[in-house]
């Protein structure tokens, strides 16, 4: 397991950030025993704002990505600590998941209800994301929107071959929207 910092957006001193790999690998190096010492690259984004540090995991996990984030005062390390928690977690989740049968499907939305967004003359993009899309079937895409606590995910649909984003409705159900032909 490698463990990748990003502190563009922090000043977080040397010591600190040994010291946050040491705790990462003690608490999260039993996962992967089984892997070779490179397969798994966590990913820890440190950003600092008027004394508030904002910490990002992110790490690949038996085909899905998982994600959290935390912020604390003065120093990092509490955030990580909070963040391997939550990763700990969401792995126990996962594996929960993956290993119970997976028969019942979900029930989706025949056609999605077109809503127009309220947005502003003058509003401007101010993130982009871009990742890389595995294909994958509509259970797999509920499942990666759950682990990574979004309220949608965009996906390739392996049974379509469409690209396609499945969202949680208000009222708790999923729905599926695919792009038609253009």
């Amino acid at each position: 397991m490698i463990v990748r910092f990003n502190t563009k957006a922090a000043h977080v001193p040397t010591q600190v950030l040994e010291t946050m790999e040491r705790r990462t690998h003690q608490r999260l190096d039993a996962y992967f025993r089984e892997e070779a010492p490179d397969a798994t690259v966590i990913t820890v984004r440190i950003q600092e704002q008027k004394n508030m540090f904002k910490v990002e995991m992110t790490m690949p996990y038996y085909g899905h990505t998982l994600r959290t984030e935390n912020q604390e005062r003065e120093i990092s390390l509490p955030a990580l600590d909070k963040g391997i928690d939550v990763l700990e977690r969401q792995m126990k989740k996962l594996r929960t998941k993956l290993g119970r049968d997976l028969r019942r499907k979900p029930e989706l939305d025949e056609e999605p209800v077109a809503v127009e967004p309220e947005i502003e003359e003058n509003e401007d993009v101010v993130r982009v994301k871009r990742y890389a899309s595995k294909p994958m079937n509509v259970e797999d895409a509920i499942l990666e929107m759950n682990l990574l606590g979004h309220s949608f995910f965009m996906f390739n649909n392996i049974e379509s071959g469409k690209v396609a984003t499945v969202y949680r409705r208000k009222d708790g159900g999923c729905g599926l929207i695919e792009l038609e032909d253009m």
